[in-house]
């Protein structure tokens, strides 16, 4: 009735299981060193020290990715040292990402830090002008009262803002 021969000969038939891709997630105990790479959905709460391609990333607050992000879609919520690579780009309030974004669809919420320069991809490609590239520079805090003395645009920051 149950014989090895066809348990096995059944097995080799059956497809693989169809649907959605999987969900791979990293809690905030792990570390993991290395290359991370899926074409399903990574949510990661805890840390990466390697690159990270994945279809969809979802970094949660405490999650830590020391490497460059390449993705169709990603949320960033916590600390990226790296550039970023997505198709659409969400990042959060607490996002902190010190390096390069590349997107084709940004959105930045109030509070998130970005270090670095952002570039809608049609910018990159090859043939485009470099007037698409926005460079995020830190600056320090204006003054509460601008009428005490401090210019918002200096002299010649007005000149080379409405000569460009």
């Amino acid at each position: 009735m149950f014989s090895r021969k066809q348990a096995g000969a059944g097995a080799a038939l059956r497809p693989a299981k169809a649907g959605p891709p999987g969900l791979s997630f990293f809690g905030p105990e792990m570390v993991i060193s290395g290359d991370v790479a899926t074409g399903a959905q990574i949510h990661l709460d805890g840390r990466i020290d390697g690159n990270v391609r994945c279809a969809q990333l979802c970094q949660g607050g405490s999650g830590i990715i020391a490497g460059d992000i390449v993705a169709d879609e990603a949320r960033i919520a916590g600390l990226v040292e790296g550039t970023v690579n997505a198709r659409t780009l969400i990042v959060e309030p607490s996002a902190r990402v010190t390096g390069d974004v590349t997107y084709e669809t940004i959105s930045i919420a109030a509070g998130a830090r970005i270090d670095g320069r952002l570039a809608r991809r049609e910018a990159l490609a090859p043939g485009a002008e470099a007037d698409g590239v926005l460079i995020a520079t830190p600056t320090s805090p204006a003054p509460a009262d601008p009428a005490g003395g401090a210019e918002l645009f200096p002299r010649g920051e007005r000149k080379r803002l409405l000569a460009g």
